[in-house]
Formats: structure tokens, C-alpha cells, sequence
């Protein structure tokens, strides 16, 4: 088809900026930067993808351009795509969603995710797609697994073990898969820990944590052209350490079941069905001296995808459904007390229709557009029970008092779409432009969490059950060339957001209000490949968040960051370094102001430098080795949470030098 030849052309133009690489059994990472079906494919140790191990999906995801994270503790990093974070992004875990367990998200659902455990990991950046689910404005994450490629020995085994010397961290990994094409039975299993680690001015942060995982996958071919997938997951985490909550987690428990029907057609305009029905249950205690809160989030879901070829259109349709429950307390450690509730039994029902379409309109030309329709029902069915000293923390109550109403039930109906142009200029350049609508309903906690204390006095931190849902609308255009040893690619995006949900800190309680707000950035990306061995890459993301009801910044927006990077790459062996740049940031909203927002800071810039090698041993071996932050800088991410073991206002700092290891094999 045209499309197809265009869709090679876009590729080809930007091919080279990611180093792509034939699949070696290696995680691979597909990157949607901003033109339809441009995926560029990159090993986790090549430019753009952080070389060293890493402790879950958000450590990993941190390292690409325009995408930083917000850090509690020693792992559980939780993701910023376009300073847009939580529910804004759409995190699928091997075709399903998981939610976590913590109010204050000690457990995002990248903290589910151990890295090496999956064979892909898809990045869409922006509203670029309807399929996964309402919301989605800053972008949809897939970690997925595939069908295990054994050979005709009949089974496969990949192993892995890392050590870091800051932390004393060490992990292992083991999938191993036997069968073939007709079916399979697949073991992972992982296992991490790590103590206290040293930033880079020499003082200890508290990061220590177990966390194991343990699944069973199996497959079967129920005939030519239908395959049915079945998968049970178990991980857990012991004693870790979240200096940015001043509660720790002993213990944060999950069970993920998933279900994969996959059906090819063989004749009429409907080419493939897929269904993926999905369970997952989170059971978290947080605690410190005082405090003890245990938690629960139950979610299923069903996904129904139908693509057909009708018209000359390239259809994608179909509907999905999710309920995640949530329940949390506060309890006293000395008596049991039930002082205050964060969810009190919070139900969310989500059910949505979509349909894509895509067509080619010339060689040079193709079309894409989607819509979606989600109805949402959200309710607190435990929103009227007592908490506290005489039980002064009745969650209704505390909703009335900041919001004039004790109602909890809410019901949307949110509509949702997007459309795209692509077309390539001549042989070297194509553009792209999409305009899009997304709409993003409130979550569990900023809906209903109902925080105070045991006399009902000081501080609060009090949901709004009647928030409106977020609506999106972005502009974006894409630009990429191709001129052989040169590539390049800028991405500029603007997106108007009403009713943007705002956490805000007003006579030192935290609420939630609806206001207008905008973002806007540029992306941009550039690899020149110096002769058959050297790569010379760069990469910048800048962007700009602002509050317009209040005129002021709007809280935790990534500062301007320049990454240089230098690979030299043999048959077996390839080296690297890369100097990261990263800008300070004073566009703020201080907690600590009139303001009232989330920044900490104002965060002052800092450089790195990281040094990476790799060498390909026979029978299937590989060992990597590297030093990051090698002149061991002091350094926070500005989106970070406070230290709040620290008098000054200062985030979770960042580690300092820090020499690692890793050896990989597939046997």
C-alpha cells in the first residue's frame, strides 16, 4: 500500500537517532515521537535509553528525551511525560491497568514493572491514540510480552544479574520458556534489593528495599489463525523507604491475572480480533511511628479490539471496560484507631467506545483520525462513616466544609478524539500535524481522600467529589528529515487544558479546584553518524506549564535539559558516554507560598556525565559495565518529592557516583 512506502520513508528519516539495532533478545523500546507509526526501535543500553540497570519502568522511562520522574525514595519512580503525571498518562501493563494501592503513590504502576521481566516497551507520547483507554493527554506507556521466540531445541532461558556499588544494590532475572510455535509455558522471575544509598555531597538516603516478582505464562494455538494467552503474576515489596512521605512501606502486595484471545480473519473486511480481560489486586500498608494505613485497589477490566480494512481505510475499533474499588485507613499504631479515611470505598466505572481510522491519500499523503466516548460513575460508598476522636472525620462533612455539598456520586459522559495529516515534503523531509481532544476524569484520592487529624484539627488533605473532568485540546506538529548520515526531528506542542485539576495548598490544607491552565514545549532530536563506528547524538525537551485563573506557574514542570551522547559500536563490543545538561528551574509554586502548589524549590541546574560499555562474549553471554554521575554531582530532579528528614527545602536527592555491573545471557 502508499501507506506503507511513506510509513518506511518516515521511518528511514529518523532511524539513526535511536541506533536502532536487530532484535537480540534484549528489551527493546518503541518510541512514538510524533508521526503516525513512527516507531523507533532501540536497545536499552544504546543513545536515549539509560544504560545502567534500573529498578522499574519509571527509573527506565526518566532517561528519555521529554519524560523526568518524581522520586520518594530508592525506586517506585513515578513518570512525567510533558509535565503531565498520574492519571494524565495511560500505563498498561502487559495489555491491562493496575492501580496502586497508596494514596500518595508510593506504588505507581510502573513500581509493578520489573524492567527485564517484559520484551517491549511502547512510548506514545501526547494524545496520539484512542485504543487504551480514556485520558492519555501526556501519553500511553505499554509494557508488553510477546509470544516467546524458541528455537527448535524447544525451550529458551534468559539470565541476568546486576550489581551497583551505591547501595550495595544487586538484582537477578530468569524467563525461561518451553514449546514452539503451537504453544508454551514461560517462568519469570526477578529479585531485587538494596540498602541506603550516598548522593553526591556524601550524605545517606534512605532507599532501602526487597521487592521479588514471580509469574507463569502459557499459550496455546487453537488453530491456524486463533491463539489464547493466559498469565498469573505475584510480586512483593518488604521495608521500603520513602523519605519523601515520612511513612514507610513494610510490605505492598500484588496479583495480576491477564487473558489474551488473539483471532486473524481469513476473508471479509474484518482482519483481526484481539480481547484482553485483566485482573489485579494491590494490598499496601504504609507507616511510620504513629501512623499506620493499610489500603486495598482491586481492578478488572476487558479490552475488545476488532481491525478491519473497509474503504481503503485501515479501521481500529471496539470497546473497553474497567472497575477499580479502593479503600484506605488511617489507623493508630498505640490502639487501632480509625482516625481518618483517604479512600472510603471508593468505586470507579469506566466503559468506553472507540474507533480509529487511517488512509492512505496519495504516496505522499495519509490521513488518521479517532474518536471515543467513556462513561464514568464514580461513588464513596463508606463517605458518610465516622473517623477520628468522636468520630469528628466523617468524610462528607469534610467535603462540605470545603466544597458547600456532601454529595459523592458523579456521572460523566466524556468524549474524546483526535486527527492527523502527515505528508512527505520530498525524500529527505515529512511533516506532521494532529490536533486532538482528551478528556481525563478525577482518580480515587483526587476525588474522595479525606485526611485529618485524630481531633478533626490542623492540616487537611481533603478530595473534591464534584471535580470536573479534564479537557485537552493540543496542537502538534512534527517535522523529520533524513539526509543519510545526518538525521533530525523537532516536535513543537501546545496544549489548552479547561478544567485542569489543581491541587492546591489554601491555610495549610490541600484541596482540589478546577481551573484553565496550558502547556506548551519543544522537542528536538539529532544524530550524525561520524563513520561506520561512531554515533554522535543530541536530544533537548523545554517546555512551559502555566495556571491561568491564578497567573502563576503551574507545579513540578520539567526545566529545559540538553543530552549529548558519543557511541562507538564493533561487531561485539560498543562504548558510550553521554553529558546531560540540565537547566535550574525558577518558574515555580511553592507549597511553601501564597501560591500553595507542589514545587519544593526552586532547583538549581546541574550537569552529568555517564560512561557505558558493553561486550558480546560467546555461548550467548554479555557484560556491561559503566559509572554514572562519574564526578559524583549533587543533583535533584525538580519534580522530586520534599526530604522531609531535611530542615531545608530540598527534594530527594538524586545518587552520586555510582559504578555498576551487569551480566546478561540466552542459553
Amino acid at each position: 500500500m502508499k501507506k506503507q512506502a511513506l510509513t518506511a520513508a518516515i521511518t528511514l528519516a529518523v532511524s539513526a537517532m535511536a541506533q536502532a539495532a536487530e532484535s537480540d533478545g534484549n528489551l527493546t523500546i518503541e518510541i512514538n515521537r510524533g508521526l503516525p507509526q513512527l516507531e523507533t526501535t532501540v536497545r536499552e543500553s544504546t543513545t536515549g535509553v539509560q544504560a545502567s540497570p534500573v529498578s522499574d519502568g519509571g527509573e527506565l522511562l526518566k532517561s528519555l528525551t521529554g519524560v523526568s520522574g518524581i522520586r520518594m525514595g530508592g525506586r517506585a519512580i513515578d513518570p512525567v511525560i510533558r509535565g503531565q503525571k498520574e492519571t494524565q498518562l495511560n500505563i498498561l501493563l502487559d495489555g491491562g491497568y493496575i492501580h496502586g494501592g497508596c494514596p500518595n503513590r508510593m506504588d505507581p504502576p510502573t513500581a509493578y514493572t520489573s524492567v527485564d521481566s517484559y520484551d517491549r516497551v511502547t512510548v506514545i507520547k501526547g494524545n496520539r491514540t484512542v485504543v487504551y483507554g480514556g485520558g492519555g493527554s501526556g501519553g500511553t506507556v505499554l509494557f508488553e510480552r510477546d509470544w516467546p521466540m524458541i528455537d527448535d531445541k524447544g525451550y529458551s532461558v534468559d539470565l541476568s544479574g546486576s550489581y551497583e556499588g551505591n547501595g550495595d544494590k544487586w538484582e537477578m532475572g530468569a524467563d525461561a520458556a518451553v514449546g514452539g510455535d503451537d504453544g508454551y509455558v514461560r517462568f519469570i522471575a526477578h529479585k531485587s534489593q538494596a540498602e541506603d544509598y550516598d548522593d553526591g555531597r556524601g550524605n545517606s538516603v534512605d532507599a532501602e528495599y526487597e521487592s521479588e516478582s514471580n509469574a507463569i505464562l502459557a499459550g496455546i494455538r487453537l488453530g491456524d489463525y486463533t491463539t489464547l494467552q493466559a498469565s498469573f503474576e505475584k510480586s512483593a515489596e518488604e521495608d521500603v523507604e520513602f523519605p519523601g512521605a515520612l511513612m514507610n512501606s513494610p510490605f505492598a502486595d500484588s496479583e495480576s491475572t491477564r487473558l489474551k484471545l488473539e483471532h486473524q480473519f481469513q476473508s471479509g473486511a474484518l482482519q483481526q480480533m484481539k480481547i484482553d480481560l485483566y485482573q489485579s489486586d494491590v494490598i499496601h500498608l504504609m507507616e511510620n511511628a504513629m501512623m499506620a494505613s493499610p489500603s486495598t485497589s482491586d481492578t478488572e477490566g476487558l479490552r475488545v479490539v476488532f481491525e478491519a480494512d473497509a474503504a481503503d481505510i485501515d479501521w481500529t475499533f471496539g470497546v473497553d471496560m474497567q472497575n477499580n474499588d479502593r479503600n484506605a485507613q488511617a489507623n493508630m499504631v498505640s490502639n487501632g484507631m480509625a482516625v481518618f479515611s483517604q479512600w472510603p470505598g471508593v468505586s470507579i466505572d469506566q466503559t468506553g467506545l472507540f474507533v480509529e481510522g487511517e488512509k492512505a491519500l496519495s504516496e505522499d499523503d495519509v490521513l488518521k483520525a479517532g474518536l471515543r466516548y467513556d462513561r464514568v460513575e464514580a461513588s464513596a460508598s463508606r463517605a458518610n462513616e465516622a473517623f477520628g476522636m468522636m468520630g469528628v472525620n466523617r468524610p462528607t462533612n469534610l467535603y462540605n466544609a470545603k466544597y458547600g455539598s456532601t454529595d459523592t456520586d458523579s456521572t460523566e459522559d466524556n468524549i474524546g478524539g483526535l486527527i492527523s495529516w502527515t505528508h512527505r515534503i520530498d525524500e529527505q523531509y515529512s511533516v506532521e500535524t494532529t490536533l486532538s481532544r482528551s478528556v481525563r476524569t478525577a482518580d480515587a484520592t483526587e476525588r474522595y481522600i479525606a485526611k485529618a487529624n485524630m481531633m478533626g484539627m490542623g492540616s487537611k488533605w481533603v478530595g473534591n467529589p464534584q471535580l470536573d473532568p479534564e479537557k485537552h485540546h493540543q496542537i502538534e506538529v512534527a517535522l523529520a528529515s533524513d539526509m543519510d548520515d545526518l538525521n533530525w526531528m523537532l516536535t513543537g506542542w501546545y496544549n489548552q487544558v479547561n478544567d485542569y485539576i489543581l491541587r492546591q495548598r489554601v491555610g495549610g490544607d490541600d484541596i482540589y479546584r478546577n481551573i484553565d491552565a496550558e502547556l506548551y514545549g519543544v522537542e528536538f532530536e539529532v544524530s550524525y553518524r561520524l563513520n561506520s563506528n561512531l554515533i554522535l547524538g543530541s536530544s533537548l525537551a523545554w517546555l512551559q506549564g502555566s495556571n491561568e485563573d491564578d497567573d502563576t506557574d503551574l507545579s513540578r514542570i520539567s526545566p529545559l535539559e540538553l543530552t549529548n551522547t558519543l557511541d562507538y559500536v564493533q561487531e561485539n563490543w560498543k562504548a558510550g558516554v553521554e553529558w546531560k545538561l540540565v537547566d535550574a528551574q525558577n518558574d515555580v509554586c511553592l507549597s511553601s507560598s501564597t501560591c500553595g502548589g507542589q514545587d519544593v524549590r526552586q532547583t538549581p541546574g546541574y550537569g552529568l556525565i555517564n560512561l557505558h560499555g558493553e561486550y558480546a562474549l560467546p555461548m550467548g553471554m554479555t557484560v556491561a559495565m559503566g559509572v554514572d554521575n562519574l564526578f559524583d554531582k549533587f543533583y535533584t530532579l525538580h519534580e522530586s518529592r520534599d526530604y522531609l528528614l531535611d530542615t531545608d527545602p530540598v527534594q530527594v536527592a538524586e545518587p552520586g557516583r555510582n559504578v555498576w555491573l551487569r551480566i546478561s545471557g540466552s542459553f
